[in-house]
C-alpha cells in the first residue's frame, strides 16, 4: 500500500508541471507547446520556465505533509529532485 501511495506521488509529481507548461503555452501560443518550448529555447530562457513549472509541485507537497501524507509527499518530492537534476543537465549541455 505504501509503495502505491509512493507511486501515485511520483507520477503526480511528474504530470503537474507537464500541465503547467502546455498551460503557460496554452496563454502564449495557443496550446502549440513545441513552438513555445523552442521559443523559450531561443531566448534561452527555457530552463527557467520548466524550473518555474517544477515549482508548481510545491503545494501539492506541502498540503499532503500537512495532512500527515508522508508517502505521497515523498514521491512528488523525488520527482522533484529528478526534474530538476534534468533541468540542471539540459542548462550545462
Amino acid at each position: 500500500m505504501q509503495s502505491k501511495l509512493f507511486l501515485r506521488g511520483s507520477i503526480f509529481g511528474f504530470i503537474l508541471p507537464s500541465l503547467v507548461f502546455l498551460l503557460c503555452s496554452f496563454f502564449e501560443f495557443k496550446g502549440d507547446f513545441i513552438t513555445f518550448y523552442y521559443q523559450l529555447e531561443a531566448l534561452q530562457v527555457h530552463t527557467h520556465v520548466m524550473s518555474l513549472c517544477v515549482l508548481s509541485n510545491l503545494l501539492p507537497f506541502l498540503i499532503f505533509i500537512k495532512k500527515n501524507r508522508i508517502f505521497p509527499a515523498r514521491g512528488i518530492l523525488m520527482s522533484t529532485i529528478i526534474l530538476a537534476i534534468i533541468i540542471t543537465l539540459d542548462k550545462l549541455l
